[in-house]
């Protein structure tokens, strides 16, 4: 199986992230439910021990709950796709994360990914160089900030091939610990 962590988005910003698509021609839009922010790549993983050790390590994972949003579109080209991905703010709370769990699983004796994710949402692919005119679409989506969101959970994605692309499917959901969640406000006793 090849594993990633990732946050999964609501549906409030699922839903804002369907205006910005079929605007465009010659481009693989990401399906909304498809579209996660990457926090770490764990690689193929088909040891059963190994899975354990995991979903252990992740269970006892805890970070103080946060809320980003995503922001600004921009055109990100490659060799062999380019991309149009969406920003997120603010990144300084999601690197915390980041560094948090990779440091947690180094301790568990999982590796370091080669490349760390960086904080975007890849929201469409298209092929290098495309006619497609991807100017007037950046400068009309330019300014696009979604709602806010909070974070406070993270999500285990097996990555499957189909029909010759990669479809995330989760597999396990892990919520920030609730001692690290805020107080519920006291109730007021009231005595008969």
């Amino acid at each position: 199986m090849k594993l990633s962590l990732a946050l999964t988005l609501s549906p409030t910003i699922q839903a804002e992230l369907g205006l910005l698509r079929g605007s465009l021609t010659d481009v693989h839009w990401t399906p909304a439910e498809q579209c996660m922010i990457p926090l770490h790549a764990l690689g193929q993983m088909t040891s059963r021990h190994d899975m354990e050790e995991l979903d252990l390590t992740l269970s006892h994972f805890h970070w103080a709950p946060f809320t980003l949003s995503l922001h600004q579109v921009s055109h990100q080209m490659g060799e062999m796709e380019d991309r149009l991905t969406v920003g997120v703010t603010p990144q300084q709370p999601l690197t915390a994360l980041q560094k948090r769990l990779i440091s947690a699983l180094r301790r568990t004796g999982f590796p370091p990914s080669r490349r760390p994710p960086v904080p975007e949402l890849t929201i469409a692919r298209l092929a290098p160089a495309s006619p497609t005119d991807l100017i007037p679409w950046i400068q009309r989506h330019n300014l696009f900030h979604s709602s806010g969101m909070m974070v406070d959970h993270i999500s285990l994605v097996e990555h499957l091939p189909a029909g010759g692309e990669m479809h995330c499917h989760v597999l396990e959901t892990y919520p920030t610990g609730p001692d690290l969640l805020s107080p519920l406000p006291e109730e007021e006793s009231t005595e008969f």
